[in-house]
């Protein structure tokens, strides 16, 4: 009961209905909804009824050592403090979420709901912001017409730009369980869709994202002189689709003179990363604190740059400890790419096709992320801990899938079995 449970909070977090449903503007049902969830969890955990997963990956122990460093950054802070931080508070509750689902997720089958769901959940939530963005729902800014996604946490369009991007990669291993042509339709409805939607943002940090995510896996591919034509073509096409007013949004990455606000916005992102130096040399063991950067800067404004936002607000511990956490997610996908090898030796790829692409799929979302870090500041975001946790229970069930082989529990993949 609980993976469906923890498939109603996916949704709740990222279509917030509260945020623009009526009926539920007067609380956060986020909230009391997950401390529903984690008071049925530990009830549960106490008896043990679900067969809880131990916290066993590497990557768990990365989340601690990076949710010490944000907290000692804000005890250490001269400008914040435990109990006012909203991005401490907010990373807290992450980690509840966190522990949950490394916890209870036990089989592949469960996996597969999660991450299911993660991808539905994104769907609905384009699906909405479009509609309302073919109602009107709309601002014009920096030369365009630009989307106002549906809700308020994310409610900037170089953040819902970007995050979109950031999580399409997580379509690929939907590709497995596709059976029905309708499967299909939906997996390139979503992919339409989340690169229409990042057209009508105007972010010009998600479009390099994108031809990024369009590039690296031709790049990487058997298959690549077949594809790369076929690359030069799309892109092109998808250029031209555009309206005269979002080409020239786009056209300032390489011609800032056609929009003087977007090359001073340009700027800034770069002062970002200057900015975080300057505050880590006030404090370089823990940094400045959390969301601090603006407050010790003097302008308002957050760093707009991850690395920035990392060395200034987080300090050295929080420098390595973040690093510590970006060298889990290779480590956890070397270890699925070694046992991937094994089963396909044993003629069990399709054992471990889901898991592999799981964690594929994780690490080009990884890479996305670091693309928005260049403009963003993405530090205490929710999907370092989700993507990881994705992947790191891939890389268990992917292990327990070698350790069945071993011992001759698992057949080859005969014709039919599947």
């Amino acid at each position: 009961m609980i993976v469906w449970l923890l498939v109603g909070y996916i949704w709740l977090f990222v279509h917030r209905p509260h945020e623009w449903w009526s009926v539920f503007e007067a609380f956060r049902i986020v909230l009391p909804y997950m401390v529903c969830v984690t008071l049925i969890w530990a009830l549960g955990w106490i008896s043990n009824s679900d067969g809880k997963r131990p916290l066993g990956n590497i990557f768990t122990l990365a989340v601690l050592f990076y949710t010490l460093a944000i907290t000692a950054a804000t005890l250490f802070s001269p400008y914040t403090d435990i109990f006012t931080n909203d991005d401490l508070h907010a990373w807290l509750r992450y980690m509840v979420f966190f522990v949950i689902i490394m916890t209870s997720i036990k089989t592949e089958r469960d996996l597969k709901i999660i991450v299911t769901a993660f991808v539905v959940a994104f769907f609905l939530w384009m699906a909405h912001s479009y509609r309302g963005f073919m109602l009107g729902n709309a601002f014009w800014s920096a030369g365009a017409y630009r989307i106002r996604p549906v809700g308020q946490t994310f409610s900037n369009a170089n953040d819902y730009g970007t995050i979109i991007v950031c999580a399409l990669p997580l379509i690929f291993p939907l590709i497995t369980l596709c059976k029905k042509y309708w499967h299909y339709l939906f997996v390139l409805g979503h992919v339409l869709l989340t690169l229409r939607s990042m057209m009508l943002t105007g972010s010009r940090t998600a479009l390099i994202m994108v031809v990024a995510l369009i590039l690296l896996p031709v790049l990487f591919s058997r298959h690549r002189f077949k594809l790369i034509p076929i690359i030069l073509i799309a892109i092109p096409v998808g250029w031209f689709s555009m309206t005269e007013e979002y080409q020239n949004r786009y056209r300032t990455i390489w011609d800032s003179t056609i929009n003087e606000t977007a090359n001073l916005t340009m700027e800034a992102r770069s002062a970002g990363f200057y900015e975080g130096l300057e505050n880590w040399s006030n404090n370089p063991p823990f940094g400045t604190g959390p969301g601090t950067h603006g407050q010790v800067q003097g302008h308002g404004y957050r760093s707009h740059n991850l690395a920035g936002e990392v060395v200034g607000e987080l300090g050295t511990f929080g420098i390595v400890t973040f690093l510590f956490m970006l060298s889990c997610y290779g480590i956890n996908h070397y270890n699925i790419w070694k046992n991937y090898k094994y089963l396909q030796e044993k003629n069990l790829d399709k054992e471990g096709l889901y898991c592999w692409r799981v964690s594929l799929a994780v690490v080009y979302a990884v890479i996305m992320m670091q693309l928005q870090g260049f403009g963003l500041h993405t530090a205490y975001w929710f999907y370092w801990l989700w993507f990881g946790a994705f992947q790191a229970l891939a890389a268990q069930i992917m292990q327990e899938k070698v350790n069945d082989a071993m011992q001759g529990k698992l057949l080859p993949n005969l014709p039919g079995r599947g």
